[in-house]
């Protein structure tokens, strides 16, 4: 570990984003495969169809709509240059944010001790690229399961497995304010792994500083960081 965070901070960040794609690619086209998403938006369709048939209303241009939206999936079946971009997209933004995020409040909060403050940003910015690779974690164990035990699946199978390593399953929905449950549903187990991780790889380069206190400072500016970014993040991504 300590020859892979002294390589090239460049090159790290090649490695993440390419590990990163793989596991999102597999996750998103593979396990979640074009079959499974047809299977899942013609039931809807069709479940929206027979609500409204038994209205006296015309549904030609429902039907119409949906014999466009079939020969659609039909034409975009293949992997292009759109999706690779947008997969990319979805994968870099959330990862620039996370790291740089915290490493700089990582910086901020150490200034203020007498002998952390000798850490150096770009370990700091090391030791975050490599555990941002920990919010995938959810994503392999699902695709070790529908890939090897369990093939005959649909979507709202590989939702209900994923779910299962939400904080969500510690909530009520039904009661539990809805800007709570937003936070808690989209928030998995490993999202405590990353910043006691960032800690155990900063120990293994700054050997003299004591374990617990590196755990401390990086629960501090993950916290910081998780209140701002489901916060302002997504208050200013909703103006957009």
């Amino acid at each position: 570990m300590k020859k892979l965070l002294d390589t090239n901070l460049f090159l790290i960040t090649l490695f993440v984003v390419i590990f990163c794609y793989i596991i999102s690619f597999i996750s998103t086209d593979v396990v979640l495969s074009d079959k499974i998403y047809q299977k899942y938006l013609n039931e809807k369709y069709e479940n929206k169809y027979n609500e409204y048939k038994d209205l006296d209303i015309d549904l030609s241009e429902f039907e119409d709509e949906l014999k466009q939206f079939e020969q659609d999936a039909e034409d975009t079946n293949s992997y292009g240059w759109d999706y690779l971009y947008i997969d990319l997209v979805a994968i870099t933004v959330p990862l620039f944010l996370v790291v740089l995020g915290f490493s700089g409040a990582f910086l901020v909060l150490i200034l203020f001790h007498k002998k952390l403050h000798i850490i150096k940003f770009t370990a700091v910015l090391k030791a975050t690229l490599l555990s941002f690779m920990v919010f995938y974690i959810p994503e392999i164990i699902s695709a070790f399961y529908f890939l090897i035990f369990k093939k005959n699946y649909e979507l709202k199978d590989i939702k209900e497995f994923e779910s299962y390593f939400s904080l969500g399953k510690m909530f009520n929905k039904e009661q539990t304010p809805s800007w709570l449950w937003d936070i808690v549903s989209e928030t998995d187990f490993s999202y405590f792994i990353f910043p006691l991780l960032v800690a155990m790889l900063l120990k293994s380069m700054y050997k003299n500083f004591s374990t617990g206190l590196l755990i401390g400072y990086s629960f501090i500016a993950y916290f910081i960081i998780y209140i701002l970014y489901n916060t302002v993040f997504w208050y200013l991504f909703d103006l957009i």
